[in-house]
């Protein structure tokens, strides 16, 4: 056997100055999932979803703008038509940040005829309307917040319930934007006309109708067409002012062949779409017809509060229909996630269900609250890629799964293929939700197994996956309902540590014992929650920089993230908010840090509360890394008398000689572009020598001083 062996005696400053870290977003792995690439693998999910659309890139084909409200994050898509006249769409969140924050619910319109679409969105009690500005890239500037709306007894805000979705168009047919919102009660329908000069470019409501349509709203089955709201029909509940059935309502305008306005909308306690059909004129509407199962043959029925958006989706010049949940939450998990955006084609006479899970069927997807982890799975040597979700009802109750993509690339350029989406048959033999995956050294042994957290009705649990491909309960008594275990060696002391993320954000730090056993080290550790701006909800401790030194990169509930310096005690930390990013995540992100192209930087995975993952790149200037591509092996800080940090370009087993050739230290494995911490013998200085060798018995060298 042929023995490569490399004596380096460069040194490496003991300084490694740390840079300020930086990533970009990336779509440069690709996914196949039944033979077939994934388009959008990296899109990052949906739940409860609300599509609109507009012209991004001024190509003059609309594109897709979505917002998600369970995870209150928008997404950007553009679409394009290829030579035979199809129409795809590419994830493309370049042009998120053109959009302000956007909450519970949003509409894109041309309120003012200049051929762009302006923004009307929910403010507190209401909504508000940011104006289009003409120029290269796509602008928005505050027109009105709140919108005021001319009522019966004077000027106040036009109200729209923060949980409903209004109707926003012509409604009356002389070619301005109107209006359509249910009162506070949820039983009628309330018209704003806009009643600013034609051809002014303003907006000026006034509530001119206080029953539009003359219909009346009382429950899933239940609305009675042709009864003015001040008859004496309206039942008592509408009436009583302690018997208010609003909780959520959502609203579409569906022109009919007459050109008028139907009316589409569902409740947030229903499964079903109605649809009212117009059959009186624009200035008088009147609803003799209905349907509560639309569409016939083939109806809409989502988990709870299904709302509609009439878009032309296969670029036809018709308008079809997307229709999905409008809730916040997943209540019970009625709602399939996975499955939660149902496309709808009209074909001149019927509706067609095309698609079940339109987009979403080209994504990582794994319903609701993703939370990813790389892992080498199939010990080939490169990371594989586990995702956990929250769970999703079947026949069995609700159980969540790990779904599993084997890496069938390198490890410098991943390529994964879909090969289970219920790794290990966890949710066969376990009924568990909200899983949460890690990898450690459990064992002691050098080699990382999986660990899983999940939650049960009676608390917190862990399972290892074992080498017989079988899972194994861990009993673990300091866990309580909803709280997070994390075990990492945190202090870098060489043993492992348990941190456990409360429901409150606090955290609470354990030294884990020889014997397994757990002893509380700091009730607060790092006191992160003295901050009331920033609680976490979510985080994970890796080396950003390089330096060898472990940092926290932390998300709160409403996705923003915090770069955490803490003490080596555990009793302090400083933040930083220098976190580049080129997209917003969206609430209930999980980070999980992996170095997922192999060019020794530590880059992040992040689950997203809509149960899809997207990817961010270090792109940090990092000097090891730099270096380690040219000679193989890195040890700092050189000279050295603390922990010194070791990085292998490629797998392999560290030995440590002096002078003489004896061995100082037991040996031990080493990842790939893993830095390992290295606790020096007590007393020794002079001179070291650290050696990297491979199962092919190729070596590398390293001459380390100690102070």
């Amino acid at each position: 056997m042929k023995i490569l062996v490399f004596l380096f005696f460069g040194f490496l400053s003991s300084e490694i100055i740390a840079q300020v870290p930086s990533w970009k977003q990336s779509s440069q792995i690709p996914v196949k999932v039944n033979q077939s690439f994934l388009t959008n693998p990296w899109a990052g999910g949906f739940n409860s979803v609300q599509v609109e659309s507009m012209d991004l890139n001024a190509d003059g084909l609309e594109d897709w703008v979505i917002f998600d409200r369970s995870s209150q994050k928008l997404s950007t898509f553009l679409r394009s038509r290829d030579a035979s006249g199809q129409i795809s769409q590419v994830y493309s969140p370049q042009f998120e940040s053109y959009f302000p924050k956007i909450e519970n619910w949003f509409h894109l319109v041309d309120y003012n005829g200049d051929g762009k679409k302006d923004l009307f969105c929910s403010a507190p009690a209401g909504m508000k309307i940011y104006q289009h500005i003409p120029g290269a890239n796509v602008s928005f500037q505050i027109l009105a917040d709140p919108v005021y709306s001319e009522g019966f007894s004077g000027k106040i805000n036009l109200y729209v319930a923060a949980s409903d979705i209004p109707a926003i168009g012509d409604v009356d047919g002389d070619g301005d934007i109107d209006v359509l919102a249910f009162e506070p009660a949820g039983h009628y329908v309330e018209f704003h006309e806009n009643v600013a000069s034609k051809g002014s470019g303003l907006i000026q409501f006034k509530k001119t109708v206080d029953c539009w349509g003359d219909f009346i709203h009382n429950d899933c089955e239940d609305v009675v067409l042709g009864k003015s709201c001040s008859t004496t029909y309206i039942p008592f509940q509408v009436k009583g002012p302690n018997q208010v059935m609003h909780s959520g309502n959502s609203l579409a305008l569906l022109p009919n062949k007459n050109g008028l306005p139907d009316l589409l909308f569902g409740h947030v306690s229903c499964q079903n779409l109605i649809h009212l059909i117009n059959t009186g004129t624009a200035s008088k509407p009147q609803f003799s017809q209905l349907n509560y199962h639309f569409p016939t043959g083939n109806p809409v029925q989502v988990g709870a509060f299904a709302s509609a958006f009439p878009q032309d989706v296969n670029g036809d010049g018709k308008l079809d229909l997307l229709v999905s949940s409008n809730t916040y939450d997943n209540a019970l998990y009625s709602q399939d996630f996975q499955h939660s955006l149902a496309y709808y084609q009209w074909n001149g006479t019927t509706w067609e269900e095309k698609n079940s899970g339109f987009m979403q069927d080209q994504m990582l997807d794994v319903g609701e609250n993703a939370a990813p982890l790389w892992w080498d799975a199939d010990g080939d040597g490169d990371l594989d890629l586990l995702i956990g979700n929250s769970g999703i009802r079947g026949a069995s109750g609700v159980r969540a799964s790990l779904t599993y993509y084997e890496n069938v690339g390198t490890a410098q350029q991943a390529s994964l293929l879909l090969k289970s989406s219920d790794f290990g048959n966890f949710s066969v033999g376990i009924q568990g939700t909200d899983i949460i995956p890690q990898v450690v050294d459990w064992d002691g042994n050098g080699k990382k197994e999986l660990l899983i957290s999940y939650q049960t009705f009676v608390g917190a649990k862990l399972a290892l996956y074992t080498s017989n491909n079988k899972w194994q309960e861990i009993p673990i008594s300091v866990l309580q309902v909803g709280e997070t275990p994390m075990f990492v060696d945190w202090n870098q002391d060489g043993t492992l540590d348990l941190l456990v993320l409360e429901k409150s954000g606090r955290i609470r730090s354990y030294q884990y014992k020889t014997d397994k056993s757990l002893l509380l080290d700091n009730p607060n550790w790092a006191n992160l929650v003295q901050d009331l701006n920033f609680i976490p909800k979510s985080l994970s401790i890796l080396d950003v920089d390089g330096d060898g030194k472990m940092e926290c990169i932390a998300f709160n509930r409403m996705g923003k993230a915090q770069l955490i310096n803490y003490s080596m005690d555990g009793k302090s930390a400083t933040r930083s908010t220098a976190f580049t990013r080129t997209a917003d995540f969206g609430e209930r992100v999980w980070p999980s840090a992996a170095d997922w192209n192999g060019d020794g930087k530590m880059d992040l995975t992040l689950g997203l509360g809509a149960g899809g993952v997207q990817l961010l790149e270090n792109i940090s200037t990092i000097p090891v890394a730099e270096q380690l591509n040219q000679d193989g092996l890195q040890v700092w800080p050189n000279p050295g008398k603390g922990p010194i940090f070791v990085m292998s370009a490629a797998e392999g087993e560290l030995s440590f000689l002096d002078l003489h050739g004896r061995v100082m230290m037991n040996p031990m494995s080493i990842q790939a572009k893993e830095t390992k911490t290295i606790l020096l013998p007590k007393g020794y200085q002079g001179s070291l020598f650290v050696r990297w060798q491979n199962l092919a018995g190729q070596t590398l060298v390293k001459r380390l001083l100690i102070d």
